[in-house]
């Protein structure tokens, strides 16, 4: 009994992961890096734990890649439908953020994960101190361009669009409640 109770656990959180990469969508590259700074730093032994089960299971080849066709077996094991091929491309547009073709570790973990767990007022704190550089509880163009450049060539009009886009009150710099913002704003 004890087991069967597990396997439903399991198994609703499995469904649960799937819904959540289907559904993904991080609008800007403030928010992909943030989900990728929390999904890497922040998630929890159980948390990792359980999204690399999932990934193990639909990486059919053992590449560390989702290729489209493990996305539609996968989706089909657990689900019991298939995924249309403009469901897929859609769901590779949102996140396959380097634009490989291929759904890697990182970006699987960052659009499975539970956008309320992950979003805790904790986890968003620890991701904004991390963005604002020398703690002077805003971020800056400047702040922007460090933390990005790690992952992204950013063109300086790039990261003006960003502040722009999460600045609410216009002084060219990103308090927490804007980001708070930025990140709990459902992707339109």
């Amino acid at each position: 009994m004890e087991d069967e109770v597990k396997d439903d656990k399991h198994k609703d959180a499995t469904l649960a992961s799937l819904s959540n990469l289907k559904n993904f969508n991080a609008n800007s590259k403030l928010k992909q890096a943030t989900f990728a700074f929390i999904a890497s730093q922040l998630l929890t032994k159980s948390e990792k734990s359980h999204i690399d089960k999932i990934f193990r299971a639909m990486d059919l080849n053992g590449d560390g890649k989702l290729s489209k066709d493990e996305i539609k077996q996968g989706y089909e094991t657990h689900f019991g439908k298939a995924m249309g091929d403009e469901e897929v491309d859609e769901m590779f547009a949102k996140v396959d953020t380097d634009g490989s073709g291929l759904i890697e570790y990182s970006e699987f973990v960052v659009a499975t994960m539970n956008e309320k767990d992950i979003l805790s007022n904790n986890k968003l704190q620890t991701a904004f101190k991390m963005f604002d550089k020398d703690g002077g509880g805003s971020i800056s163009t400047d702040e922007i361009k460090q933390v990005l450049s790690f992952s992204q060539n950013l063109e300086p009009s790039v990261v003006d669009a960003i502040i722009k886009q999460v600045d609410a009150n216009g002084d060219g710099e990103i308090s927490f409640d804007e980001f708070a913002e930025m990140m709990l704003k459902e992707a339109a």
